[in-house]
């Protein structure tokens, strides 16, 4: 019990949204949500999912047991840039830095997650390629990559061909290669890429021995009840010196979405040494129960700043939340957490 009273009060989460729609700017008028991170130092660039007003819900047909019965229509995502010099006060840049306009992904751009490879900024997203809340849709990986912010080039699907999500690569090379977190429902699992030619064009070959071997690759499986359902990762994994700072969410048989932990070795990431059996994050202030999809925390971005960790996760599908906590702490914790190894 003591364990879960810690894991309650572990963040400090700001009692109002961070950013909201706007509604002169078309493309986030509606929601805007689920912002993938990162600091250089100086400044923390936000990359958000925008979501255009105008969009109704709909009962969705043929909805496998368990599975949420409504949706809604019209419902494409864009992805948007804001920054920010202390990570509280964002600007919204006007344009979308990314738009839905390739066959793979013009149903949406989806769930953002920014790493940095050499002088590279590598963004994850969610491809929609038939509309969404389609059954079945066509949901994928898509990759793009900038310097800047500013230009952005697409670099196509990079995913297999299978439902897949919740991708976010890590922020250096691990014994030389490329390594990705991906979620085939209903775990985590890792693949790495030899070089950032191979991520760009993965061979086909390169998945079908993945898939063939799935199971070989998870690296957390849904274990507690408020993760029952699935896990998924979510921000950039945070190098620390006892291993990557993951975050990710669980979702129970309800459809509620928490936030929960788990710390990674760092030269085999397949390898857990600590993880929280208690969410330590949970939708409880009113813009996290009720929205779009209530009782969602859907973390995607987090950044270090002078110590302190800052969390950016979507609020029930409609806002932006920020929470924060002392990474001291926070690997405090981990560390009455650890995982027993099994042989």
């Amino acid at each position: 019990m003591q364990q879960a009273s810690e894991a309650v009060t572990l963040f400090r989460r700001h009692p109002q949204p961070l950013l909201t729609p706007v509604p002169e700017l078309p493309w986030a008028s509606g929601a805007v949500f689920n912002p993938g991170a990162w600091y250089d130092g100086t400044r923390v660039h936000l990359l958000i999912r925008g979501v255009p007003a105008g969009y109704r819900r709909i009962r969705l047909q043929d909805v496998p047991p368990g599975e949420p019965e409504w949706g809604f229509e019209p419902y494409v995502s864009y992805i948007g840039y804001a920054d920010s010099t202390d990570g509280v006060h964002f600007v919204i840049r006007r344009q979308p830095l990314i738009q839905p306009d390739a066959p793979y992904d013009r149903f949406g751009v989806e769930d953002p997650r920014i790493s940095r490879i050499d002088d590279l900024y590598l963004i994850t997203y969610t491809a929609l390629g038939a509309p969404a809340f389609a059954r079945p849709g066509c949901v994928r990986i898509g990759l793009a990559v900038t310097r800047d912010f500013q230009t952005i080039t697409k670099c196509g699907l990079i995913g297999p061909d299978t439902t897949d999500k919740d991708a976010v690569i890590f922020p250096r090379r691990i014994r030389g290669r490329i390594a990705m977190l991906h979620r085939i429902v209903p775990s985590i699992q890792l693949i790495y890429f030899e070089d950032l030619e191979q991520l760009f064009k993965p061979p086909a070959s390169l998945w079908e021995r993945h898939l063939a071997t799935l199971d070989e690759h998870v690296v957390l499986r849904p274990e507690f009840p408020w993760e029952a359902k699935k896990i998924g990762a979510g921000p950039t994994p945070i190098e620390t010196p006892e291993g990557w700072l993951l975050l990710y969410h669980g979702v129970d048989a309800h459809h509620v979405y928490r936030m929960g932990m788990a710390l990674l070795d760092l030269d085999d990431p397949r390898r857990v040494i600590a993880r929280t059996p208690e969410p330590v994050l949970a939708p409880e202030l009113p813009f996290e129960q009720e929205g779009d999809v209530p009782h969602v925390v859907f973390p995607e971005g987090a950044v270090v700043i002078n110590g302190e960790l800052y969390v950016y996760y979507g609020a029930a599908d409609r806002t932006i939340g920020l929470a924060r906590a002392s990474l001291s702490d926070v690997l405090a914790y981990l560390r009455r957490c650890v995982v027993r190894q099994t042989s």
